[in-house]
């Protein structure tokens, strides 16, 4: 794979105290390759078994999912990610009308897995998600405008200074619940509840000030699909070149997302595929409005091997019209649901390598070399063996790793994480000019991980940073 290096010089428009860049959104999409959804996660909701009153952040996992850390995202950022969807349901906290306050807790919280995304040196998108105020029947339109004002207006004030890596969507999948229309392409109650929701959106969020002004907006069709009901109906704003159409698409359906009857575990047939870019190349790209798919992906059904074809075709034919794609990863691998996980978040384990090598080389040329940043909590630094076998740790008390993947630093040396374990990187792995055999190849060495994403007659190779390295 041959890695692109760009650069652009681009104005910049000091708005808050951060620089925001002045530049459309189709401009921006240009710099997002492949993104993540950190799903059923902050949006999981269990009214029934918490009490929201006596802890505002347990919902976070009540789902299943572990507590969300930085080093996943620094993870993710390893193997290839550059955007990070959070999706976020606000039910349950916010108080009660006029001002519908949103908790302080659960704001921290939000704000810091933001933070986690954006400390890669990536994108986040910040949404509203499994909301109940918001289904799309015109009876709920005006309380609903409300809500949506009154909530939005919070989370723009909170990250007012935020650059042009974190953007926000304003709804996800509004549709009839429910309702026959719900999910085939909707009807002109739902299609004209999504339209006035979306236009109060962008119009709340430009009025907030700050770097608001210039901020990054993705809005929804109807249910965000791409049925032509859906799209036909749609309203995109003018006027404003920083707005962005948020679209789902888990195609092939029978191999993708369903979970019954008609159900394949084969991908052989890329025609829905085609189908579905095509669509949105005609009606959106074509006419110069940027599209970001924010959810797509095919369930685990013990068929790697077909997910990873599946995954390079997808993202090669996304990727050939401008349009970066986020997959939905829910934490789930096994049993009868929607089984999306792709990385353990608890050992930081890829699952599923073969999904996330065809998802990196559907991108081809267009990854591009970033530089990872990494908060930690280093200071002097302590003397280490000079034996390239050896490690600090050893007497601590804690063995030495196998690998090279630093998960955290401190006085005493830089530590990883293997099978579940605290570990001491080898001093070995600071010696930057070892040399293995991917180098003859024209790709470096993997300086910071062992986590083999692809195996090939050559070897095991790793990413670092969004390129390709040889673990040796």
């Amino acid at each position: 794979m041959k890695i692109l290096n760009t650069l652009s010089l681009l104005g910049l428009a000091i708005i808050g105290s951060k620089a925001m860049k002045n530049i459309s959104s189709k401009e921006l999409v240009k710099d997002l390759t492949i993104g993540w959804s950190l799903g059923n996660t902050l949006d999981a909701t269990c009214f029934e078994t918490l009490d929201y009153n006596k802890n505002q952040i347990a919902s976070e996992t009540c789902w299943g999912n572990v507590k969300t850390t930085q080093e996943l995202y620094y993870k993710l950022s390893d193997l290839g990610f550059n955007t990070f969807r959070i999706p976020t349901t606000w039910s349950g906290h916010f108080g009660n009308a006029p001002d519908y306050k949103i908790n302080d807790q659960w704001m921290k919280r939000v704000h810091e897995i933001v933070d986690y995304a954006l400390n890669t040196g990536g994108y986040a998108i910040l949404n509203i998600h499994h909301e109940t105020w918001n289904h799309a029947f015109q009876r709920n339109l005006e309380s609903a405008k409300k809500i949506l004002v009154a909530i939005w207006k919070q989370i723009a004030a909170e990250f007012a200074d935020y650059d042009e890596h974190l953007i926000f969507e304003g709804m996800n999948e509004p549709r009839k619940v429910g309702d026959p229309a719900e999910w085939n392409g909707g009807d002109y109650e739902g299609w004209n509840f999504v339209n006035e929701m979306n236009d109060l959106f962008v119009k709340t969020i430009r009025s907030t000030g700050g770097n608001n002004a210039l901020r990054h907006l993705m809005i929804p069709t109807y249910a965000a699909c791409i049925n032509d009901g859906a799209i036909n109906n749609f309203k995109f704003p003018r006027g404003d070149d920083k707005v962005i159409v948020s679209l789902h698409s888990y195609s092939p359906y029978n191999f993708a997302l369903n979970n019954g009857a008609g159900a394949v575990s084969n991908f052989y047939d890329g025609s829905e595929i085609d189908w579905a870019m095509n669509t949105i190349n005609s009606n959106f790209i074509s006419k110069g409005i940027p599209v970001i798919i924010g959810e797509f992906g095919a369930m685990n059904r013990n068929n790697e091997n077909d997910r990873e074809r599946w995954a390079e075709y997808y993202i090669k034919k996304a990727t050939s019209i401008g349009v970066p794609c986020v997959i939905w990863d829910n934490g789930y691998f096994e049993g009868e649901g929607e089984r999306f996980g792709l990385i353990n978040r608890s050992t930081l384990q890829v699952v599923f390598p073969k999904l996330i090598n065809g998802l990196i080389k559907g991108l081809g040329n267009s990854i591009k070399t970033r530089t990872t940043i990494r908060r930690t909590t280093t200071t002097t630094s302590q003397s280490q063996p000079t034996n390239d076998n050896s490690c600090f740790s050893v007497n601590l008390g804690y063995s030495c790793c196998n690998g090279c993947e630093v998960a955290y630093t401190d006085s005493d040396g830089k530590w990883g994480v293997e099978n579940g374990n605290w570990c001491g990187i080898k001093s070995s792995c600071n010696n930057t000019s070892r040399i293995c055999w991917s180098e003859k190849l024209g790709y470096p060495c993997c300086q910071n991980t062992s986590s083999v994403v692809y195996t090939d007659n050559d070897g095991n190779w790793g990413v670092e940073n969004g390129n390709w390295c040889g673990i040796y």
